[in-house]
């Protein structure tokens, strides 16, 4: 049996592997992610240029969305089971070969969709275990820096993958699937240095993996389309399904006692309920931009990749801010941003886009740094060994929740009801709307405020009480 000053050792070399590894995982991570949003800009492009209907071309979009959502959760799960190296290999070498593959089948739009959908797939592998690393691997300051750096390296993607979409629109789109491609010149520092360690003895639990990623599937695709009733008998089956397997299987991957942890369920509501409305903030300022201020869409755009940017340095700055002020604190001060931000876009809609544009920023960076101390908090609330399977569910419910935040904006903004009148006398049809909307936003990110107050105890103790034992309990596995 080895002893605390062999643990140690071993522990030392992973989490000096990890750190070396980490760089090159966030490079193929906002590869991956950037064609995400480059393909939200031109999957329409492609479909015209491909002859196919707008509801085909919408597939690719939609369909990486949700394989997004579903593929967090399953790759940081097994995570506790596989080992890291194994799964990085396979995704990137997945993501490289499905880039080539695609710039040359190119000509048919269903090799497209298929190429997207394993693109998706892979590049995820690298952000999914580049989480799952930090937050077993690194000491407690490094665990949030490196965090807060993974949601900045999210944004810089996303402003990276807008410019991308409008560059591309004069030259073949094809070429944007060889983007991915780039992730063969990290390979080789991928293979050197990702961690080769799994959990000891644990039997991997397929059938109740298979289950509940059969349950996200579900409420991925019933709120991207909103139309598909009878999946929510699929949906309930499954539920009742998988309650079984927790009650009866001795390996179940999620087991009653992860589910009796109050502190780690008390994080998850507060991140469904902070992030409920984080999709709709792009889409809210088009509306603005064009109903309001008449402004072009490419105007609008300019504005957002500024957003975005903000939110990068926020999020890489988030980390340190953590380790300065503590995780209380920072998930306090972040959703006051949030509350400012909608607030008082709601009673300056008629100002100008440029002050609206900072206050989406404010929002924004709201969102950003509350990220790092929830995802900080929840891995802590549980011991090193389900920490893959608590980063896995929050990363679901950071998918989910959006998702069905977004289907509910799209509701309240076609509501002609509310563009009859608001509070502060606003006048105008589209100004009235888009008010209102940010009305109900406010009203969110406020009980998501009075939930972190009525919880503090419990919040502010749980990543306290994890880092005395973290001490002993991070060592190799």
């Amino acid at each position: 049996m080895e002893n605390a000053s062999d643990n140690d050792v071993e522990f030392e070399r992973i989490r000096r592997e990890t750190k070396k590894s980490l760089p090159s995982l966030l490079f193929v991570f906002i590869i991956g992610n950037l064609m995400i949003q480059c393909f939200n800009l031109v999957y329409s492009n492609i479909g015209t240029s491909l002859h196919v209907s707008a509801t085909a071309a919408a597939l690719l979009s939609t369909l990486p969305g949700i394989i997004l959502g579903i593929v967090c959760m399953l790759y940081e799960t097994l995570c506790d089971f596989i080992s890291p190296k194994k799964m990085v290999l396979w995704g990137v070498g997945v993501l490289i070969v499905s880039s080539v593959v695609g710039f040359f089948l190119s000509f048919n739009f269903w090799v497209v969709v298929v190429v997207r959908a394993l693109q998706v797939a892979g590049a995820q592998v690298a952000g999914s275990v580049f989480l799952i690393m930090t937050v077993k691997f690194l000491n407690k300051k490094e665990k949030a820096v490196y965090l807060g750096v993974f949601n900045a390296a999210y944004y810089l993607s996303v402003a990276l993958g807008v410019f991308a979409g409008g560059w591309i629109q004069d030259m073949p789109w094809k070429w944007l699937l060889l983007i991915p491609a780039l992730a063969i010149f990290v390979f080789p520092i991928l293979v050197k240095d990702t961690p080769n360690v799994s959990g000891k003895g644990e039997k991997v639990d397929s059938v109740g993996i298979i289950i509940f990623a059969g349950i996200a599937t579900c409420l991925a695709v019933y709120f991207s389309y909103m139309q598909f009733w009878w999946l929510w008998i699929i949906f309930g089956v499954l539920v009742i399904g998988f309650s079984f397997n927790v009650a009866k299987n001795k390996h179940s991957f999620i087991t009653p006692k992860f589910l009796k942890n109050g502190r780690y369920m008390i994080l998850l509501a507060l991140l469904c309920i902070s992030f409920f409305f984080e999709f709709a903030c792009t889409p809210i300022y088009q509306v603005i931009g064009d109903g309001v201020f008449q402004i072009p869409l490419q105007q609008v755009s300019w504005w957002l990749t500024g957003v975005n940017l903000v939110a990068m340095v926020v999020g890489i700055f988030s980390g340190p801010l953590v380790n300065k002020l503590g995780h209380y604190t920072v998930i306090i001060l972040s959703l006051v941003a949030e509350i400012v931000g909608f607030g008082l876009s709601a009673v300056f809609i008629h100002s100008s886009f440029w002050f609206l544009s900072i206050l989406n920023a404010i929002t924004i960076a709201g969102f950003t740094a509350i990220y790092t101390p929830i995802y900080d908090a929840a891995s802590a609330a549980l011991p090193q060994e389900e920490r893959g399977r608590a980063i896995g569910i929050c990363d679901l419910i950071v998918n989910i929740s959006p998702s069905i935040g977004i289907a509910v904006y799209s509701d309240l903004i076609e509501n002609a009801a509310l563009g009859h009148g608001t509070l502060f006398g606003i006048k105008g049809m589209t100004a009235c709307q888009t008010a209102n909307v940010f009305w109900i936003m406010f009203l969110v990110a406020v009980a998501s405020l009075i939930l972190v107050l009525i919880c503090k105890k419990p919040i502010s103790s749980v990543v306290k009480k994890a880092v005395s034992v973290d001490t002993d309990e991070d060592i190799a596995q």
